[in-house]
């Protein structure tokens, strides 16, 4: 059962707040709790957010993390991340309720303080939207949104498209990876989180 810290160790995680990251500290605790293939692909999302970082303007160390750790609750199973978000650990709103494939977004954003003793916020933020966007989104949050999709494991039909266009014009690549995301989805007849539904009217209308 992973736990969630109090609130009163909170205090002693802000004052680490802006000791650097020991990421190979990070690495080496997140293997062991993942499958090999979620690992691989957490791992390319981090070297993919180093590569980002300049692009964005971004703190290497942070952009660093939050490839890493995006996906850290996907090592809990589904039945405990059920227990945990019900239990009002990580509250979960109605309107995910319906996206239990989500969860782990929502989770992920709580383990990272909790598990990792990760408190900057833009970090937890970044993760906890990563799989559906978010309107107005931080320069962080969209990087990871990109990395999450073109990350050197990826091998859909024309990832090496959006690779191409990440580097050159990145903000139009995050555009285009939103709208070809929600079209994936709608085109196997799913429904779209309002978070999405959101992203696409801020950033495609």
């Amino acid at each position: 059962m992973i736990q969630v810290n109090s609130k009163n160790e909170e205090a002693t995680l802000e004052k680490s707040q802006n000791r650097k990251i020991d990421l190979c500290a990070l690495i080496k605790k997140l293997e062991p709790m993942m499958e090999r293939e979620r690992f691989l692909h957490s791992l390319g999302a981090y070297h993919t957010m180093l590569l980002l970082a300049e692009r964005f303007g971004l703190d290497s160390q942070t952009a660093a993390v939050a490839g890493l750790l995006h996906d850290c609750a996907r090592i809990a199973a589904q039945e405990d991340s059920e227990r945990i978000l019900d239990g009002g650990a990580v509250p979960i709103s109605a309107e995910d309720m319906p996206f239990p494939k989500i969860w782990h977004a929502r989770l992920g954003a709580a383990m990272a303080r909790s598990v990792f003793g990760i408190v900057d916020e833009s970090i937890a933020e970044a993760i906890r939207i990563h799989p559906t966007g978010a309107p107005d989104m931080s320069p962080l949050a969209i990087a990871l949104f990109i990395a999450d999709y073109i990350e050197p494991t990826r091998s859909f039909e024309k990832v090496a498209d959006f690779r191409k266009l990440a580097f050159a014009d990145p903000q139009n690549a995050f555009r285009a990876i939103l709208k070809n995301k929600t079209e994936h989805i709608r085109k196997k007849r799913k429904t779209l989180h309002p978070d999405a539904l959101r992203a696409m009217e801020f950033y495609l209308t």
